[in-house]
């Protein structure tokens, strides 16, 4: 996998049994290079003052929000109006 699913800012849960029997949730700080043929993100969890780094296998997909339903709240709604305003646009005669 050359790609990472997810990006700064999105949300992830790990699988059970990964830092202790209950799913941790954490929010992804920056995408590490890949190592090993899988890509490493730095996390930092609730109720913790340092970041972790964990891999790809280790986070729990279906539990995850999806990163796809974020991108699509991001997509800019178009404006109606231009940022050239026509009528101050001089020419010389």
């Amino acid at each position: 996998m050359a790609h990472g699913r997810y990006r700064p800012g999105d949300s992830v849960v790990l699988k059970s049994g990964i830092f202790g029997s209950a799913q941790s949730s954490g929010r992804i700080v920056s995408v590490q290079p890949v190592s090993q043929g899988v890509v490493h993100y730095r996390v930092r969890f609730q109720n913790e003052n340092f970041e972790r780094s964990i891999r790809q296998d280790d986070i729990d997909v279906e539990a995850s929000p999806s990163p796809l339903s974020r991108a699509q709240a991001e997509i800019p709604q178009i404006s109606k109006s231009s940022w050239i305003n026509s009528n101050s646009i001089r020419t010389k005669k």
